[in-house]
């Protein structure tokens, strides 16, 4: 389970982990047994703590379901004193952002490096989140940015100058989400009397993407081998200039592999299971 392949990361952060579901303590020992966690798996039968928090998913999963009471599938992230510094969300239950990609909104380093380039300007280290996913998982692509010594970048909303960008190619097999970028710093160049938006020092650049199932194959048509692999790319535009010259816009080509896991279909016992 990949929330339990990263207690170790988020301990070291100082941060501890439970899980809350509308499953019975039975089917809960079931599930920690047969998939060694060691975290605290919270039992909410009725659904009342997922009701007191307004996440009751009866859209989906209406009175009569056998799966009501499911909430829609989210994390909170809180300080020592219970205040939730970060909450993330998704759709439904078969989508799970990782705890991995948590960690790398938090701060954390990703694995190992999927492209480095240094070109005189700057120093790019690309990374994701996940070295491996399963189909439902939001992961992190991320661009980690060393500046030269007096280099800026110009940031997303600059005037006149070709700011940092990074466009993903199309995959029929993600769900890109929005790019995100650092707070900018604004840079004063008295000989144009202006003052423009700069990413300067170390900064990072990132990206969600969740990954989805493969379409179904038309009736009577060949089943085709199971995908183990994701190869994403994307393009990185950026214009970089010291305190005395512009360097002319430059691109470059980024890449990451994904392997993927088969989805995990063990399920509890028949007995344990819950009924409409």
């Amino acid at each position: 389970m990949e929330l339990e392949s990263q207690i170790a990361a988020l301990r070291k952060r100082g941060l501890g982990v439970a899980a809350l579901s509308y499953d019975s303590t039975e089917v809960l020992t079931d599930f920690a047994e047969r998939r060694g966690i060691t975290f605290p798996l919270l039992s909410d039968p009725d659904s009342r703590v997922i009701r007191a928090f307004g996440l009751l998913n009866e859209i989906d999963y209406p009175v009569g379901n056998a799966a009501y009471g499911v909430p829609f599938p989210g994390t909170f992230v809180t300080d020592g004193r219970g205040v939730i510094r970060r909450k993330t969300f998704e759709r439904t239950y078969q989508e799970r952002r990782t705890a991995a990609s948590l960690l790398v909104a938090e701060g954390a380093m990703p694995g190992e490096a999927s492209t480095v380039i240094q070109n005189g300007q700057f120093t790019l280290k690309t990374s994701a989140s996940n070295a491996e996913a399963s189909i439902g998982q939001r992961i992190a692509l991320v661009l980690d940015f060393e500046m030269g010594p007096k280099m800026h970048a110009y940031a997303p909303g600059v005037k006149g100058y070709k700011p940092l960008n990074f466009r993903l190619d199309p995959h029929p097999l993600i769900n890109a989400h929005e790019v995100v970028f650092p707070a900018s710093k604004p840079y004063r160049f008295e000989p144009l009397n202006e003052t423009v938006p700069v990413l300067e020092g170390a900064f990072r650049v990132s990206q969600d993407v969740t990954i989805l199932a493969p379409a179904r194959p038309a009736p009577g048509a060949p089943v085709a081998s199971p995908i183990t692999e994701l190869h994403l790319t994307g393009t990185l535009d950026y214009q970089t200039c010291s305190d005395t010259l512009c360097h002319a816009p430059g691109t470059a080509a980024l890449r990451w592999t994904i392997r993927l896991k088969p989805l995990d279909r063990d399920r509890a016992p028949e007995a344990l299971r819950r009924r409409p």
